[in-house]
């Protein structure tokens, strides 16, 4: 029987650095899901979003989501910070595996993403300190609708 973690949580909360040391302790694999789409796309996913569209990164990502949701062997799974905004994605991964929450205040948030962070990420590149904390105030709201469902919650 596989095991399986998804992480899922705002960007900038850790995922991605999280999964792999608890992937490494574990002794598991470690998906990325980011990762796996610039793979597939042969670009990043800056890129992505400007010369094909969001909407064609989010068919990618949901793609990969399942192919991880149904992935063989014991796995940590490190989703985008919006790739379970849609109806039915964490009911999916909650019964395909454990989820957990990664939980940050928003300020914690802003004080995490870097210059080079925000360039790396395309609905804040270019966002200065006060526009970034003022764009996760008003999106993880909403967001955590969705990121409330995981099994668990871990505040950081």
């Amino acid at each position: 029987m596989s095991h399986r973690i998804f992480l899922v949580g705002f960007m900038g909360s850790g995922k991605s650095s999280f999964g792999r040391r608890l992937a490494s302790q574990l002794g598991w694999d470690f998906v990325d899901t980011d990762a796996t789409i610039e793979q597939l796309a042969g670009m990043t996913v800056a890129e992505i979003f400007k010369r094909c569209s969001e909407e064609c990164f989010r068919a990618l990502e949901k793609q990969v989501i399942e192919e991880s949701a149904a992935r063989e062997g014991d796995t940590v799974v490190s989703l985008g910070g919006g790739a379970v905004c849609r109806e039915g994605v964490m009911e999916m991964l909650n019964n395909a595996g454990e989820t957990l929450y990664l939980k940050m205040k928003p300020a914690r948030l802003v004080g995490r993403m870097g210059e080079l962070a925000r360039a790396r990420r395309p609905k804040i590149a270019g966002m200065n300190d006060e526009n970034l904390l003022a764009y996760i105030e008003k999106t993880l709201p909403e967001r955590e609708k969705y990121y409330n469902q995981a099994t668990y919650v871990i505040e950081l």
